[in-house]
């Protein structure tokens, strides 16, 4: 095993789950006055134990402070749209309006937590190499289990010390029946023992990509939703699955037949308390002059038609 601990002070996304890419927000900030990434100060510090228990049961204690202080912008600067204001460092949520309970909102406070997170793979197999254990993969999915439990302190009232639970299990796994072919899927839920004193900070947050154009592989994301809109401190499920091939529909044509690109059918699936739940289906190809992928989606509110929107995404990192 291995002990650790980090330390810092930085400007940190609201969302623990993705969200924008920063350099892209930076150009759509610029060029369209439009602050997509919503940030708060964090001054924190991390320590903990991480180690192999078993062949491929893995577990990581940790405990952590954080000093967390809410942002406002700075400046109202941009290329274009110069009379126009920036939208305010504040997620738009349905569990922060105006008439949402203020337990929920953002605000500064200080934050202490106790982390225990459980990492199993089945049947794992290894090889030896210098007396060194390698692994070498296992046909189970991955399991992981974490439990939180977090203390938040507000200075207003003073002297407030909210408590909660949090418990997530996760599966994955990545297929590949056949040449330059997989299918992956992931499997989350998740919940609080009592959401009543969860500020939005410790919400479960989900990766929505919902601009047109991004510039990261993206895995188990929602390319239609807004930024931050999924959020929720209620018990959800969540589903990805991705079939990838070299023939499924469109590579049967002449001129691209011949081609390194790659299809793919994507379902995501997100249900939670209190919302409605989302489904999304997407084609895509990969491979796209060796860096790109463009796709199609769609997007279906308790199977009714929400949405349909397309993506661009160049894969530079």
């Amino acid at each position: 095993g291995s002990v650790y601990f980090r330390t810092g002070l930085m400007s940190s996304d609201i969302s623990t789950g993705g969200s924008i890419n920063s350099f892209l927000n930076s150009a759509t900030s610029l060029f369209l006055k439009q602050n997509y990434l919503k940030l708060y100060e964090s001054r924190y510090f991390t320590t903990g134990l991480r180690g192999e228990v078993a062949n491929g049961l893995r577990i990581d204690i940790s405990a952590g402070y954080e000093d967390r202080k809410l942002l406002e912008n700075s400046t109202g600067f941009s290329f274009f749209r110069k009379s126009e204001d920036y939208a305010i460092n504040v997620p738009e949520n349905i569990w922060l309006g105006e008439e949402s309970d203020p337990l929920h909102s953002l605000r500064d406070q200080v934050h202490y937590e106790f982390v225990t997170n459980i990492t199993y793979l089945p049947r794992q197999r290894y090889r030896i190499n210098n007396g060194i254990r390698v692994p070498a993969g296992s046909d189970w999915p991955v399991f992981s289990l974490i439990w939180k439990h977090g203390i938040n302190h507000y200075t207003e009232p003073a002297g407030q010390y909210r408590h909660f639970d949090m418990i997530r299990f996760e599966a994955s796994k990545k297929h590949e029946p056949g040449a330059f072919s997989e299918f992956r899927w992931r499997v989350r839920t998740g919940g609080f023992l009592t959401n009543k004193y969860v500020p939005f900070y410790d919400f479960f947050h989900f990766n929505t990509q919902s601009l047109p154009l991004l510039l990261n592989d993206y895995q188990d994301a929602f390319y239609l939703p807004a930024y931050y809109s999924l959020s929720t401190p209620s018990l959800f499920g969540e589903v990805h699955l991705k079939y990838t091939t070299p023939y499924l529909l469109l590579k049967y044509l002449p001129g691209i037949s011949n081609t390194l690109v790659r299809e793919n059918l994507s379902i995501s699936w997100l249900g939670s308390v209190n919302h409605s739940h989302y489904t999304e289906i997407g084609y895509s190809l990969t491979e796209l002059f060796l860096l790109g992928e463009a796709g199609f989606y769609a997007g279906f509110d308790n199977l009714k038609f929400r949405s349909i929107g397309v993506r661009f995404i160049l894969k530079i990192n």
